[in-house]
Parts: C-alpha cells; sequence; structure tokens
C-alpha cells in the first residue's frame, strides 16, 4: 500500500476453488479496489461487526450542492414569510445554495435582508416557488413566456438578455420618436387684418384671431423610420442566433412594439399602421419558417402557441389568430406526404372530422422546405389537398403541381393532373399560356426541368413566385424514364383542343412541329430536327384519313385515341402527320400570323410540306390568303434582316412551297391582281435568292404550268435580266 494509493479489500469465508482458471473477477471472493484518495481524508479506525465482515476503514461522505431546505441544518418552513430569517434558516453550509437566486447562499445578497429573505425559501411554497421562477427566466417571466424554468437553456437565456437589452434600447427610441419635431413657423405668410395695426415685433410675438391661430400654431411632426430601422436591425441580430433563441427573440420584439402608436395626424398614424403591419408579417414568416423547418418539441410550440394567442394584435392585421403549425409527424399530415391519404380529410376519434387546412403563410413556408429537401412528389401530394383561405397566391401554387411532379419523373401523373377538370368543370391545362405549354413540352421530350426557387418576401410574408416554367437555368430529371413521343403529342393535341390562347398562338405550332420532326430535344430546348423517309402515296393518303378522324373524335369528345395501326410501318411519320394535319385544321378555324416561321419547321421533310399544301386545297381561300401572308412576310423588313441568315436549303424551301401555287393547275394566279402583281413588281433576285430559286424551279417544271401561269414566268425571266 502506497500514500495515495489505499486499497480495500473484502474478505469472505469461502473457499476458493483453486481449480478454477476460468473464473472472472466478478467471481473472485477477493476484490481490490484502488481508490486515489489523500491520506489526511481517510479514517483508519478498524470496527469489527461480525466475525464474516470486517471494516478495515471509512471515509466521511463528500456534501454536494443542495438547496438550504435539503440541508442536514434544522430548517423551519412557512408559506410566505419575508419579515426575516425564521428561526436557524439564516444559518447554511458551505455547499448551501438560495433557492431564489440559485447560486451558494454565502453570495446571496439577499440572504436574510427583511422584506426579502431568500434564506426563508422552498419549493413547497407556492410563493417562492413563483419567485424562483421569475427569477431563474428573468425578461422572459415579464414578457409573460410560460416557459419552465428547468428547460432554461442557453437559447433562452440568450433570447431573455438580447431581449432584455433591446426593450431598453427600444424605449429609448420609442420616447424620442414620441416627442415628435416642429416645423417651420408660418406667421410672416400670415395676412390676417388683426395684424394691420401691430407693429413687425409684436406680430412675432403674439397669437391674431382664431382665423389666422392656424398660421402660427408650431406643428409637431413624427417620424418612425428611426424607430422602425432600430426593430429591423434587431431582426437581423435574431436571425444569427440559433433557430430556438431566433424564435423566442421575434415573438418577445413583437410584443414590445406591436402597441406603438402616433399622437399626430391621420397621416402620421396611418404611416405607422403601415409600417406595423410590414413589421409583424416580417417577423412571423421568419417565425413561420423556423416552426416549419425545424423540429421544435410539441411542448415548445404549444408555449410558444399560448404566448402568440395573447398578443394585442391590431385590429387591422392580416396575421392569423394562431401559429397553426401542424408537426411534421402529424397522422394526417404525414398520412398525405406518404400518399396514404389523398383527400386532405380523415375522420377522427369521437366523429371528429379533420381537414388539413393551414393559413397561407404556413403553407409558403412549408413549401419552400420541401422545395430545398427536393422532396416533389411528397410536395405534390401536399398541394393538391392542402386548404386555406380562397387566395389567388395558394392557387398558383397548386397550379405548379404538374411541375413537381415532372421533377419527380412521373409525366404520366402530370400530364394527368393537367387534363384532369376542377372545380368549375375547367382544366389545368385550359389555362396555360403559350410560354408555360411549350415549356411543359420541352420537359416531357427533353427530360429536362427549369429549377423551382420560390422565397418567401420579407416585407409582406408573401410568397415570391417568379414562373419557373420561363425560368432560362434547367436541370436533368434524375431516374426518370424518357416520355413515348406519340404520348407527347396527344397531350399537346389535347391542350390545343382545350385551350383557345395556346391554340391560336403561331410560335406554339411552329414548335409542336420542331418537336414532332425531331430525332430529341437538346437540354436547351432545341429541337433537333430528323430526316424523315417519305411514304408511299397510297399510306399518305389512308394516313389523311386516320389523321382527321382522330382529331374530329378529340374534337367532339375531348379523347384522343389512336390506333396501333396508325404508326405501324412509318411511326415517325405518322406523328408528323397528325400534327400536320392539326395545322391544317387549326389554320381552317381561323387565319394564323406569322406563317413563314410554320413554314420553315417543314425544312427536313418536304414531302410533309407538300402533305401540308394538298390538304389545304379543299378551301382554295384558305390557299390565297396564306399566299398574301407569306409574300407579304418575305417584303417585310423584320424579315428581310432575317432573310440574310438563311441558308440556301431555307431559300429554297420558300421557293418550294411558293412553286406548288404554280404547279397545282386547280390554283388559279392572275398577273393582274394581288399579290402576283405585287410579287412581280417587287422582284429582284439579287436581295432576294428565294427568287431565284422560285424561278429556277420553274423553268425545270415548265410542263407543269398552265398558259396563263407561264406568263407570269416569262415576266419573271424578264424581270431577271
Amino acid at each position: 500500500m502506497t500514500e495515495h494509493n489505499i486499497p480495500i479489500i473484502i474478505l469472505s469465508d469461502e473457499d476458493d476453488d483453486e481449480g478454477d482458471f476460468l473464473r472472472t473477477h466478478n467471481d473472485s471472493s477477493v476484490l481490490i479496489v484502488e481508490i486515489e484518495r489523500n491520506e489526511a481524508d481517510v479514517s483508519k479506525h478498524i470496527e469489527e461487526l461480525d466475525e464474516d465482515l470486517a471494516i478495515t476503514y471509512s471515509q466521511t461522505a463528500t456534501v454536494l450542492p443542495h438547496a438550504r431546505y435539503d440541508c442536514t441544518l434544522a430548517f423551519c418552513r412557512a408559506e410566505q414569510d419575508v419579515s426575516g430569517p425564521l428561526q436557524d434558516n439564516a444559518k447554511h453550509c458551505d455547499q448551501c445554495f438560495c433557492y431564489i437566486c440559485d447560486k451558494l447562499a454565502s453570495m446571496c445578497e439577499l440572504w436574510t435582508i427583511p422584506g426579502i429573505c431568500h434564506c426563508n425559501a422552498h419549493k413547497h411554497s407556492v410563493y417562492w416557488k413563483a419567485l424562483r421562477d421569475k427569477s431563474l427566466m428573468g425578461f422572459l417571466h415579464e414578457l409573460n413566456f410560460t416557459f419552465d424554468p428547468l428547460d432554461m437553456d442557453s437559447d433562452l437565456r440568450c433570447a431573455e438578455t438580447s431581449l432584455q437589452k433591446f426593450a431598453g434600447s427600444l424605449a429609448m427610441k420609442y420616447a424620442t420618436f414620441l416627442l415628435g419635431f416642429e416645423t417651420p413657423n408660418h406667421s410672416a405668410s400670415c395676412r390676417c387684418t388683426c395684424h394691420h395695426n401691430i407693429n413687425s415685433n409684436t406680430q412675432s410675438q403674439t397669437i391674431g384671431c382664431k382665423g389666422c391661430y392656424k398660421h402660427h400654431f408650431k406643428m409637431l411632426e413624427y417620424d418612425y423610420t428611426v424607430v422602425s430601422q432600430h426593430i429591423k436591425m434587431f431582426l437581423n441580430e435574431a436571425k444569427k442566433e440559433n433557430p430556438k433563441a431566433c424564435v423566442v427573440m421575434l415573438l418577445g420584439a413583437i410584443k414590445l412594439f406591436v402597441n406603438h402608436t402616433t399622437p399626430g395626424n391621420i397621416h402620421a398614424a396611418n404611416t405607422v399602421s403601415e409600417t406595423m403591419s410590414m413589421l409583424l408579417w416580417r417577423f412571423m414568416t421568419k417565425v413561420w419558417t423556423l416552426l416549419v423547418g425545424l423540429d421544435f418539441s410539441g411542448s415548445f410550440i404549444k408555449q410558444l402557441e399560448s404566448f402568440y394567442q395573447k398578443l394585442p394584435l391590431p385590429s387591422n392585421c392580416t396575421l392569423p389568430k394562431s401559429l397553426s403549425v401542424l408537426p411534421w409527424d402529424d397522422p394526417l399530415l404525414s398520412a398525405v406526404m406518404k400518399g396514404q391519404n389523398i383527400t386532405g380529410e380523415r375522420q377522427g376519434k369521437g366523429r371528429r372530422h379533420q381537414v388539413l387546412c393551414e393559413p397561407l403563410v404556413v403553407i409558403q413556408a412549408r413549401v419552400c422546405k420541401l422545395q430545398q429537401q427536393n422532396k416533389y412528389r411528397e410536395l405534390a401530394r401536399y398541394l393538391k389537398v392542402v386548404k386555406s383561405i380562397n387566395n389567388p397566391t395558394l392557387q398558383r401554387m397548386k397550379d405548379l403541381v404538374p411541375l413537381y411532379l415532372c421533377k419527380d419523373g412521373d409525366y404520366s401523373g402530370a400530364v394527368c393532373h393537367m387534363l384532369s377538370l376542377l372545380p368549375g368543370a375547367t382544366c389545368l391545362a385550359s389555362c396555360l399560356t403559350p410560354q408555360q405549354f411549350r415549356a411543359y413540352l420541352r420537359i416531357l421530350t427533353s427530360g429536362h426541368a427549369p429549377d423551382v426557387a420560390q422565397e418567401l418576401d420579407a416585407g409582406n410574408g408573401h410568397m415570391i413566385i417568379p414562373d419557373p416554367l420561363l425560368s432560362t437555368k434547367w436541370t436533368p430529371i434524375e431516374g426518370s424514364n424518357s416520355f413515348k413521343m406519340m404520348e407527347a403529342l396527344k397531350f399537346a393535341l389535347r391542350v390545343l383542343d382545350c385551350n383557345n390562347i395556346v391554340f391560336a398562338d403561331s410560335e406554339t405550332w411552329v414548335y409542336l412541329l420542331s418537336v414532332v420532326s425531331s430525332s430529341f430535344t437538346t437540354p436547351d430546348g432545341v429541337p433537333v430536327g430528323a430526316f424523315y423517309a417519305e411514304p408511299d402515296v397510297t399510306y399518305q393518303t389512308v394516313t389523311r384519313d386516320a389523321a382527321s378522324a382522330i382529331l374530329e373524335e378529340l374534337t367532339t369528345t375531348s379523347r384522343i385515341h389512336i390506333p396501333k395501326t396508325f404508326e405501324s410501318g412509318y411511326p415517325d411519320q405518322a406523328r408528323l402527320l397528325l400534327a400536320t394535319q392539326a395545322l391544317v385544321l387549326r389554320i381552317f378555324h381561323s387565319q394564323l400570323k406569322p406563317i413563314l416561321s410554320v413554314i420553315m419547321s417543314f425544312k427536313f421533310n418536304r414531302w410533309a410540306l407538300r402533305w401540308f399544301f394538298y390538304s389545304l386545297l379543299v378551301r382554295q381561300d384558305v390557299l390565297h390568303y396564306l399566299l398574301c401572308c407569306l409574300l407579304e412576310e418575305l417584303s417585310d423588313e423584320q424579315y428581310q434582316l432575317l432573310q440574310r441568315k438563311w441558308s440556301e436549303t431555307e431559300h429554297s424551301l420558300v421557293a418550294y412551297f411558293l412553286c406548288m401555287y404554280f404547279w397545282e393547275n386547280s390554283v388559279i394566279l392572275d398577273l393582274n391582281t394581288y399579290p402576283t402583281n405585287s410579287l412581280l413588281a417587287t422582284w429582284n433576285e439579287s436581295h432576294n435568292p428565294w427568287q431565284l430559286s422560285l424561278k429556277l424551279y420553274l423553268e425545270c417544271n415548265v410542263a407543269k404550268l398552265t398558259p396563263e401561269k407561264r406568263k407570269i414566268l416569262h415576266l419573271i425571266q424578264q424581270q431577271g435580266k
């Protein structure tokens, strides 16, 4: 045994089994425990209690910190006695703590002060317990927060310290604001007759009659800007703290400034009211974002809810009357997110009907959170069923459900949602803009989708919703299978059938034709054109009839059914001809301008352009207006600049389309009437290469021309000399 290591030896009268070599130390009859102790602290006397057990030494127990009423020293209890120390309550040991101050009794400055007497405090008294709660919670208690003092952690301490400091500085700013500042005195400009017999010195010191009183009265103005800036600074400071401290700081700050008013005129009062509303939204937006984004305990949220409901919010405040934030593990919300509940309603216990209904700002915060986590499937499920006030902002968020489904790779679900009837016998597809429609078509054919980045406006709490479908930043959709081109075409045709704005847009038709005549769509949304072999004449004739029947059924029933035989043999060509036939019906419906870009969409498949022309033959009036529109656009200055960038192929394509007007005998061209006379009058092959191509086409096929059209060719040849 060394000086600093004292062994403890416990002896047993049981015989050891010398043959048991596998015995562990727990089975040993002799246990040696070495404890490092100072020899001076050890009592070395030996007391034998019986023949089986001997205590070789003992040690005085260490006294741990404790409240005064738990000390071994005598303590006298009373419910509330602060007149002076009761009996021996003032005495204390070295480890006694003050129940109120939560520090050593020897350091308590109010231990024996009459009227306070912390030495009499104990936990069995309602009075002393309330005083302890107030002492531990500090300024949070004054603000009427109802936290349990035992929950006062570092975050709540930080919030308490910050709020107390802010309360003092805010009071000074607000007091200065209430003093106001004087406006310039206007007495010099007063021309009231009561001043005529008064010298100038007297006039500057004397207020005249009641009629001119307003010219001399010193008006006070009030500027709340300094106060509001100070409040905003506190908001920025709170955002730097931990989430728990931040939430408490924000709600506590609202309690401090929510009652601010102005003694000024109505204009000043309105200004303060508007500023107050803005500040409330800014603070509460951050609160809701934190409550939705972080997993606070249920008891903590209930305490915040209790505090919020007691806030004296202004009568014109548009904030919800309750925090109303469901935890993420709420049974109904969780079931909706998992797809187990598709209605947002459930029958609770006691026949209580529960509906997933949340304030708009909470929905916005939840949407932002799910977007940040890339949980687009859960987000779509949530937005489909969640209810709130009838607000256009909520509807705009719901309109993005198809986009979220696309980003999750569920193209079929997105298409189905857009084409499903909404309450009111409408569908989302009927409300799409041409730009949005083209964006969805790009998503379905390219496998890329725009980024969605929506934020809450800190100024008014409303969500900033730039249309993500118009975003310039697109990213690949992970884990998605490609959408079949025919399915994309069916979607496009159904949208065109129910959406008049998209149906009338020329650029939409150009993009659709470019997509169906492409091999693929690049991530930038540019269709890469493909050359399709020209089917035989019989196939083209049969396909025209089949396409007309398909589109007629769509117009009549709003459903589209494409037989499997339609794509047999020439699947790519069949899709192109179906889209082209839809274009023919569009042109039959009303004029389509500009037409030049539509013609250019056939540059990889001229046979389809010829098919398009002959489909229009049944309407000579339509062919005539197309010719007029095309020649007008070709002579327009805007398109003149575009033509300079054309390749020889594009000039040749325009000439090829115009040439069909000459080749088809049923089409009448009169050199003395418009637009033929206009074409001849503006003939200039050097400036318009397409005119040279047109002349060469006609010269190579002069046998197809009627006598009247040969005269036109002759005049063209003369113009070219």
